[in-house]
């Protein structure tokens, strides 16, 4: 059960049986990552089957996972590594591909290891690259 369903029917339910209620306060704490690959035929794929996708910190794949493209809603920022761990060293660079990025202050045209909300975060532009843990945060 979603947190916003959680909080409505605990409101709803000190509100129907009249007991005195505290405020019910959750932050927005709804993110959520996307992974997508490119196949034989050049076109995107989302990848299935990602553990943790909507939870913050570091997560590890069994092994290593093929992606071209990220996205991520939600986060503060995200950032993918090559290794397992969110090992410092590996992190793969990124190029926003949207046009001009209008939340925050960026340099587009430069590779980004911080992945800001957006659906246009490339890896490369032909190929797939490996992909071994990733990190996600609320807070910069």
């Amino acid at each position: 059960m979603s947190r916003r369903l959680v909080t409505a029917f605990l409101a709803l339910a000190t509100l129907s049986i009249g007991l005195p209620s505290a405020p019910v306060a959750f932050a927005d704490l709804d993110g959520s990552i996307r992974l997508y690959k490119l196949n034989s035929k050049g076109q995107f794929v989302r990848q299935r089957w990602v553990s943790g996708d909507e939870e913050p910190g570091c997560h590890d794949f069994r092994g290593t996972r093929e992606v071209n493209r990220f996205a991520q809603v939600g986060f503060a920022w995200c950032t993918v590594y090559g290794g397992d761990e969110c090992a410092p060293g590996t992190e793969i660079a990124a190029m926003w591909r949207g046009g001009d990025y209008r939340s925050a202050d960026i340099d587009v045209a430069k590779p980004q290891v911080r992945l800001l909300p957006g659906s246009q975060w490339y890896f490369h532009e032909s190929k797939n690259v490996e992909m071994g843990s990733w990190e996600c945060r609320y807070a910069n």
